[in-house]
């Protein structure tokens, strides 16, 4: 890798960082309005199919906006991987989990193009309002190790900013959809859903190639 690429993903760990940590006190401003009105985060969360039992990763997670509803989503028997590569938001969704004594989340440091998480050991993986944030050269990167840790006949669901979202939030960042749906097919993925309720938001469910266990 040159130096120059080297400064460039330095600079986006950078920004990714900042984004994440900084969500929270956007939010209580008003900075992005009300984000349970426009993100219907229990809505997204019982669209990921969990069930008691189920293993999900959320990726880029941040310091757990997501986290706990899938937690619970999954119950006591289930497992909810959160995975980031901020190492501060980390830190500050460690110190919620013991207070609240969240004993199915395992909390993984990922970097940019490796999440770090098991092979192959997700029911599910969530991708919420992060692959805009990825440089365009490290996003197949990315997914494919995504896809990595997801089971056969697993999911990966992708939400991201439509193109003419209405929030003035990561304007030159936002990514059009054809172009989500190829980063994410030409990790081998098939587009299996659309749901069509976020006013902001694109929201995917693709499948992974092969049998779920317990199928025939």
């Amino acid at each position: 890798m040159t130096r120059r690429s080297l400064i460039r993903l330095a600079l986006a760990v950078l920004a990714v960082s900042v984004a994440v940590t900084a969500t929270p006190a956007a939010e209580r401003r008003g900075g992005r309005g009300n984000r349970d009105a426009w993100q219907q985060p229990d809505r997204v969360v019982a669209d990921l199919g969990l069930k008691d039992g189920s293993t999900i990763a959320d990726i880029g997670c941040g310091s757990g906006y997501f986290v706990f509803r899938l937690a619970k989503a999954v119950g006591p028997t289930g497992k909810v991987y959160a995975e980031d590569i901020a190492e501060k938001a980390l830190k500050a969704l460690k110190a919620r989990i013991d207070r609240e004594g969240a004993r199915n989340v395992e909390i993984v440091q990922g970097d940019p193009t490796s999440t770090h998480l098991p092979d192959a050991a997700m029911d599910a993986a969530l991708i919420a309002n992060v692959l805009h944030h990825v440089p365009k050269e490290h996003r197949p990167g990315l997914v494919a190790d995504v896809v990595r840790s997801v089971k056969p006949g697993g999911f990966v669901y992708l939400v991201d900013w439509r193109m003419d979202a209405k929030i003035k939030h990561d304007l030159k960042n936002r990514i059009p959809r054809d172009e989500l749906i190829e980063t994410m097919t030409g990790a081998g993925l098939t587009l299996d859903a659309e749901f069509l309720y976020l006013e902001h938001q694109v929201f995917f469910r693709f499948r992974k190639p092969g049998k779920a266990a317990g199928t025939e």
